[in-house]
């Protein structure tokens, strides 16, 4: 058994056979939470969304999945990956319209003109590269229409913190997502409280350092 393993199982031995509060889990759309939450129902939020880069999560954690039988088949998985947040072009669909959210925040669509010029420049012309600029659009519409559909669960005063990364995945275009997520929260009604810095790592590609932030946000209740 390596290391890492070791540690799970030490882990696992240290939780079994405590008593917990009752949990509940979802399997939903966080874009969509008010097909699952009641209003006025929540305290708080603590959570860390995928970043705008090209990592597909139903590939790496498809075993996973198939054992614990959150899919059937490769149909059903087709499905429930309409139900994520357009974070890489592997799940963008020709009907996705969450880039309509952010269609007047100038800072985006600046990003997007960025990194669908730098794919001119470099002469890239493969689909996935094609889709880029929109990905990154439909990645941060996204996150505007999560936070928009989230005040209607919200109690006045919730606090909310999300974990989120910078990348430079799309052409080493440095995309700074805790700032830019900050920006669409303050638009939708919510105090940001602050951005603190959770760790740094070193980006070989763009030699540079990409942060990894908490936003943390505040609720104030509808005006």
């Amino acid at each position: 058994m390596d290391a890492g393993n070791k540690k799970i199982s030490a882990d696992l031995q240290l939780v079994y056979g405590r008593k917990y509060p009752q949990t509940t889990v979802f399997l939903a759309d966080a874009r969509e939470p008010t097909k699952t939450l009641a209003p006025g129902s929540i305290d708080a939020i603590i959570t860390s969304p995928p970043y705008p880069n090209e990592k597909d999560y139903t590939r790496t954690t498809r075993l996973e999945s198939v054992i614990l039988g959150f899919y059937k088949d490769m149909a059903h998985l087709r499905g429930y990956k309409k139900n994520l947040l357009r974070s890489n072009t592997r799940g963008v669909y020709k009907t996705d319209k969450d880039d309509e959210w952010v269609a007047d925040i100038e800072q985006i669509q600046r990003l997007a003109e960025a990194i669908e010029t730098r794919r001119i420049e470099l002469e890239k012309t493969s689909g996935f590269e094609k889709m880029y600029a929109r990905v990154t659009k439909l990645y941060f519409g996204g996150m505007a229409r999560h936070f928009s559909e989230l005040t209607k669960i919200l109690k006045p005063g919730a606090k909310l913190a999300y974990v989120v990364g910078d990348q430079a995945s799309y052409l080493q275009v440095m995309i700074r997502t805790g700032q830019i997520l900050a920006t669409i929260a303050e638009k939708v009604g919510y105090q940001v409280e602050r951005i603190d810095l959770f760790r740094t790592r070193f980006a070989t590609a763009t030699q540079t350092e990409l942060r990894e932030e908490v936003v943390v946000l505040r609720w104030p209740g509808p005006k």
